[in-house]
């Protein structure tokens, strides 16, 4: 949520319940952000156009400024990343949306399709929970020989600190390393990955105001790992990374992040590294 000026929340009109509509207006009353709603809409009409009224009128009477558009182009991930690009948003939220059967087995979910293509924070919603007070987690790779993922861990970091000190939260730190029986193997310096995995953490931890009893670094596959966590937490919040992926092994392989949507019951805040975000830092210039 680190620079969040202008945030794009889409909705599905037929809904009754609206949790990321809520979300939205949360942050905005905790941020003071401006609001854009978007209802991506292939067949509008004018009954879809006065529920989207009926939604925003309930936000003016919040004393929030809210600006609506219904629109469609092409695919629910193009119509959103034209808005966004369009209205100059810094952060898109959304509901999650369950995919299954024959869909997911031969195309790629919106869900993991909008987390590739969007140039700014993406937050999926799946409860309305409050944020005030609770745990979040921020799930990074605590390898550290790996160079390549330093930058994604950073803006991972610097999200899930944010977002904590707005709500007065708890933040966590969480990785994976290698299975117990690698993990053990002496590295030839007396230490193992284990404990090179922990310093490295540990640094982080102190670099972004994590305290040493809220890193948590154990064995297994992340894909494993950070939902069992944040079910053991109670996380309100989960912050990860995501690399863009294009192709065939794309939609058969998946990052991390995409992998375990399903799996977990709470927020995902999805970031991608600092480089990618230029674009929006010099938005946020002008």
């Amino acid at each position: 949520m680190r620079g969040v000026a202008k945030i794009l929340v889409v909705i599905d009109t037929r809904k009754k319940k609206q949790i990321a509509l809520n979300r939205a207006v949360d942050i905005v009353k905790a941020t003071g952000s401006e609001l854009h709603v978007l209802s991506a809409n292939p067949k509008p009409s004018e009954a879809s156009r006065e529920k989207l009224e009926a939604f925003s009128a309930r936000i003016r009477d919040q004393g929030i400024e809210v600006h609506t558009q219904e629109k469609w182009s092409k695919t629910l991930v193009d119509t959103i990343i034209h808005v966004r690009q369009m209205e100059r948003c810094h952060l898109v939220i959304k509901d999650y949306k369950p995919e299954g059967g024959l869909l997911s087995a031969f195309s790629t979910p919106d869900d993991w399709n909008l987390l590739r293509q969007c140039r700014v924070p993406v937050l999926l919603v799946r409860h309305d929970r409050t944020y005030h007070g609770s745990h979040m987690l921020a799930a990074v790779n605590g390898d550290p020989d790996d160079k390549h993922h330093h930058q994604l861990n950073q803006a991972i970091l610097q999200n899930a600190r944010i977002s904590a000190d707005v709500y007065g939260a708890t933040l966590h730190l969480s990785t994976a390393h290698p299975t117990t029986m690698l993990a053990i193997q002496d590295q030839g310096d007396g230490t193992t990955d284990k404990d090179r995995y922990l310093s490295h953490c540990q640094q982080y931890a102190k670099n972004y105001g994590i305290m040493p009893k809220d890193i948590h670094v154990r064995p297994g596959p992340a894909e494993s790992l950070i939902p069992e966590l944040s079910r053991e937490l109670q996380v309100s919040l989960l912050v990860m990374g995501t690399q863009a992926r294009t192709g065939l092994p794309a939609v058969a392989l998946g990052n991390t992040a995409e992998q375990l949507i399903s799996d977990i019951d709470t927020d995902l805040l999805v970031v991608q590294p600092r480089h990618h975000m230029i674009p929006l830092e010099r938005e946020l210039e002008r």
